[in-house]
């Protein structure tokens, strides 16, 4: 939880220079477009919490040092190029984003409005930035879940439970990030005489199929 924090004050940091340069500009409150995959509104996804309160420590108060603009994509993907244009006709500052797709669109959609990833996946793979290091165009960020964290994390598992032969993944496949996390996963399970089982997940109602089908 503590490592969740840190990454997450780490992402409103890269995100609080362009705010900085726009408070500096008298009487203009400056516009955060905030786009998610989650359903509903900012007080109804506490999973960005910390987010939100660090602004607000950074002095960012919504409705009165800042306008946030919430847009979520209500679980659908193909939602956010049309999410990524209203961030324009708000005349954004900076957006936010929170998921892959997310980003993806905003970057089609501006290449001058400040991006600021939250915790993405793998940016590099995914063609958001062209290096950590020197990320370049107008992406930055943070980023974790990188696909070789996905076969560490099975090299854990058989590590713990010695005996394992047959591994269920569940994924969201539509997210470019999870095709890199399953390939990496492909590559080193023979190695470790491991079968994996991948299901793709598109709602709540796929979960227990999938388990169904992994037994």
């Amino acid at each position: 939880m503590k490592r969740r924090k840190f990454i997450t004050l780490l992402g409103v940091a890269a995100m609080a220079w362009p705010l900085v340069a726009h408070a500096q500009e008298p009487k203009k409150i400056p516009h955060l477009c905030f786009l998610t995959f989650d359903p509903g509104t900012l007080q109804s996804s506490p999973r960005f919490d910390v987010f939100f309160n660090s602004l607000r420590d950074l002095g960012y108060v919504d409705g009165q040092t800042i306008v946030i603009h919430y847009l979520s994509a209500d679980g659908k993907d193909d939602r956010f190029p049309a999410l990524a244009s209203e961030c324009l006709r708000l005349k954004a500052d900076i957006i936010a984003v929170s998921t892959t797709p997310a980003a993806q669109a905003a970057k089609r959609a501006t290449r001058t409005v400040p991006i600021v990833m939250i915790a993405l996946g793998d940016p590099v793979g995914t063609g958001l930035v062209e290096s950590i290091t020197r990320p370049g165009g107008n992406v930055t960020g943070m980023s974790q879940m990188v696909p070789e964290l996905s076969a560490k994390r099975l090299e854990l598992l058989k590590e713990a439970v010695p005996k394992i032969s047959r591994v269920l993944v569940l994924s969201y496949l539509s997210d470019p990030i999870a095709p890199l996390q399953v390939a990496a996963l492909d590559r080193v399970a023979p190695s470790l005489g491991v079968t994996l089982f991948v299901r793709d997940i598109r709602s709540s109602a796929d979960i227990a199929p999938a388990f169904d089908a992994g037994v």
